[in-house]
Formats: structure tokens, sequence, C-alpha cells
């Protein structure tokens, strides 16, 4: 697997994160396989290749798939909304690593999710973001409707989501990932996107 092909897993595990978001937001429901991928890989800190961030190129599909239909250019106002969490996350991110003390205060309270149960992992989620994320600037607003936005349950699954994007932004560092490359190789990573689905349909 080739850097390239690293680099847009890593995007799409953002995107697929940040789509989650905006589905729980506007409809009040999220895929649940997407869902659970991404919260699986808040707990993967030493992965095997990066595929098994995710438990596999199918656990990062829905991301993999938005890139390859061409998100990362799209006019479409709620593709824009989706583009607009990826670029936040990724300004969080930069900003966490930055700071030392702050940075290792977020790792290791993420070390510790894996102590928790899977009925308490989206609340121990939530509560990281809340603790480490939320206090950054500038801070993510999630656009939605009131009655999903109010719910008592889906604001901790929309902060255990954006911890996940978080997660992916790390990885996407990691890869020598930026602002740059997204721009200049945006078409060279929709092709990767491409060919990664294929395997998917292969196995």
């Amino acid at each position: 697997m080739n850097l390239i092909e690293e680099r847009t897993i890593a995007l799409a595990g953002i995107i697929q994160a940040c789509k989650q978001v905006q589905n729980l937001a506007r409809d009040g429901r999220a895929d649940d396989a997407g869902f659970d991928a991404c919260l699986q890989s808040v707990l993967v800190l030493d992965a095997m290749n990066t595929p098994s961030v995710y438990g596999g190129l199918q656990g990062v599909s829905g991301g993999l798939r938005l890139i390859e239909e061409g998100i990362i250019t799209s006019p479409v106002a709620l593709n824009v909304e989706v583009l607009r969490y990826v670029a936040s996350v990724l300004a969080l991110q930069s900003q966490l690593f930055r700071d030392d003390q702050k940075f290792s205060s977020f790792a290791n309270a993420v070390e510790r999710l894996s102590s928790f149960s899977q009925d308490d992992l989206i609340e121990a989620c939530s509560d990281v973001y809340q603790t480490h994320i939320s206090v950054l600037q500038p801070q993510i607003i999630v656009q939605g409707e009131s009655e999903y936005l109010q719910n008592a349950t889906i604001p901790p699954k929309i902060r255990s989501l954006l911890l996940a994007a978080l997660r992916s932004a790390v990885l996407w560092q990691q890869k020598e990932g930026g602002k740059l490359k997204l721009l200049w190789q945006r078409t060279r990573m929709q092709n990767a996107a491409r060919d990664l689905l294929q395997q998917i349909t292969v196995h």
C-alpha cells in the first residue's frame, strides 16, 4: 500500500465521521456500521497497518465512497458543510499538536478509553471531547435540527464522532497529510479511493 492510499484512508476516516455527525444532527440517525467503525478507531492506538485502524477497508468504505464521488470539490451545500467540519477538525488537531502539555493530557485520556465497556464508550468519548477539545478555539459549531441537537442521546454521539474524526486527523498527519496535499492531490486521492473500494468488492 502506497502513501497516497494510506493518506486517502485517513482522510476517508475524517470525512466518514463528519458525515455521520451531519446525519445525526439533521436526521437523528447514523449508519450503524460506519458509526461503530469510527468509534472503534479511537481505541486503536498501535495499528498493524492503516486499514486496521478501522477494522479493515470495509470500516471506512463510507468515507472512501464520498471521496470517490468527489466530495472534496463538490459545490453541493450539504457536502460543503461536511468539508467545513473536516477543515475544523484538521485545524483543532494541528492546534493540539502544537501544545505538548495539552496533547499529552489528551493522549492519556484517549488511552484510558480502552478500559470502558462498549455500553459506556460513547459517553466516555464524549467526555474526553468536552474536556480536551471543546475548550479549544475555534469550536466546531454543528448545524442541525433542534429536535435532534437537544435530544439527550444525540450530542454525546456527535462528540464521540468528532473525537473519532480527530483520531483520523492524527493519522492524516502521520501520513504527511496537509492542506496543500488535500488541494494538489485530490484527483490522485479520488482515484485511490476508487481502487481501494474495488479491493473491498473483490474480497
